[in-house]
């Protein structure tokens, strides 16, 4: 599947950039981020510079070896950026991230979604770059907050890069330096949250199998291909090794689902009313807006503590769907954020539409990213801390 380029390829054909390789990559990081790496041809990339795919191959050999530059350039702006602050100054930290991360908005998807598509060796490599851009804030709360414990400094250090990501699944304009100084006011208010007690980590029951296993061979062959799609990634798990992982062989697979993508679209709208559940549950049971929100930030925590691996489909997998099904699942997705923007601002009317979005989108990246972390979701109180966290994105007091 190709992306239609003929709008920017209009405007850079008949130029020639001084630095073709740079104006490769970024038409490469636009492409990537708006339609994903695996809808993305070459030649797509090629036409979006106005050039030939030939000439696209004398500065990269394919387009997995694009993906490395576009995800190395982008995490490496953004570190450049956290390097400048002025040692121990918190504030200078905070303004410098903002800045770093409005630099580089696209940097969330490419790393979540898009870098899992390099061999290990090279998304490990990247990842040395985040784990980089973790320690500057580790060492920045360590000096700012001396008798903060180291776990508390992790959760915090790790939520300040989730408002990075959150970026790049927001479609706001707010205009400078209203944006740089919002992101910096929550990074601000992340470092100095007074949190419940957070305990060592326990074995993660999640990553241990089912205990006790499904009667039923349908949800048996669900659950597999979750766990399976969430660790492989959809693209690269067939329906047999699906149905393998269940001893469910051949044909059989198709009495129970008749494609992997029906498998994938139930799973999506499992997690979906799920989650509509949660939202009638605390709109029924809180007693004002506030209430309701800080409910619902505490069920949605625990809905992704629970299913992890739900969590990491609705984030890197909704792509796959057939388009009239991800359209229908996109569309619930920005139904169900637009119940958290309204109670939002109705408990504070003054929050422009475009603040409480990026305030809402901030607290989700949180949950997911934790939820997807063994080393934070095993914590015990970790479901207290991250509710907190999320109160205090949110603006909101954080009731008894």
């Amino acid at each position: 599947m190709t992306v239609d380029t003929e709008a920017s390829a209009a405007s850079a054909r008949g130029t020639r950039p001084r630095n073709r390789r740079a104006s490769l990559v970024a038409a490469a990081r636009e492409l990537f981020y708006r339609h994903g790496y695996a809808n993305v041809a070459m030649s797509d990339i090629a036409a979006a510079v106005g050039i030939g795919p030939s000439a696209l191959y004398r500065h990269f050999s394919g387009k997995q070896e694009l993906l490395r530059a576009v995800v190395a350039e982008a995490l490496e702006t953004f570190l450049d950026r956290l390097r400048s602050a002025t040692p121990g100054d918190l504030d200078s930290l905070t303004d410098e991230f903002a800045e770093a991360a409005l630099a580089r908005p696209e940097l969330g998807v490419l790393w979540q979604r898009e870098a899992r598509h390099l061999p290990p060796e090279q998304h490990a490599e990247l990842g040395e770059q985040l784990r980089a851009a973790r320690s500057l804030f580790v060492d920045q709360l360590t000096v700012f907050r001396p008798g903060l414990d180291a776990a508390h400094v992790e959760l915090l250090a790790w939520s300040t890069l989730d408002i990075a990501t959150s970026i790049a699944y927001q479609h706001v304009e707010l205009p400078t330096p209203e944006y740089p100084n919002l992101l910096a006011g929550l990074v601000r208010h992340m470092a100095i949250a007074d949190l419940p007690d957070l305990g060592d980590r326990a074995a993660d029951r999640l990553g241990g199998g089912r205990a006790i296993p499904h009667r039923s061979r349908r949800e048996s062959l669900l659950a597999a291909a979750i766990t399976l799609f969430a660790e492989r990634g959809y693209a690269s798990i067939s329906l047999e090794e699906t149905g393998a992982a269940v001893g469910i062989a051949g044909q059989s697979i198709y009495n129970h689902f008749s494609s992997k993508h029906e498998i994938l679209a139930t799973a999506m709208n499992r997690s979906a009313e799920r989650l509509w559940l949660d939202l009638a549950e605390a709109l029924a049971s809180a007693h004002d807006h506030a209430a309701a929100l800080r409910l619902l930030v505490l069920k949605y925590t625990r809905f992704a503590l629970a299913h992890p691996d739900l969590v990491t489909l609705i984030v890197n997998e909704t792509e796959h769907l057939p388009d009239d099904e991800r359209h229908r699942i996109r569309q619930v997705q920005r139904d169900y954020i637009d119940e958290w923007l309204f109670l939002l601002r109705t408990v504070r009317p003054g929050m422009s539409p475009a603040e409480a979005r990026i305030r809402v989108q901030a607290v989700l990246t949180i949950v997911n990213d934790i939820a997807r972390t063994p080393g934070l979701r095993t914590r015990s109180g970790i479901e207290r801390n991250i509710h907190h966290l999320g109160c205090n994105v949110l603006g909101l007091d954080i009731d008894p």
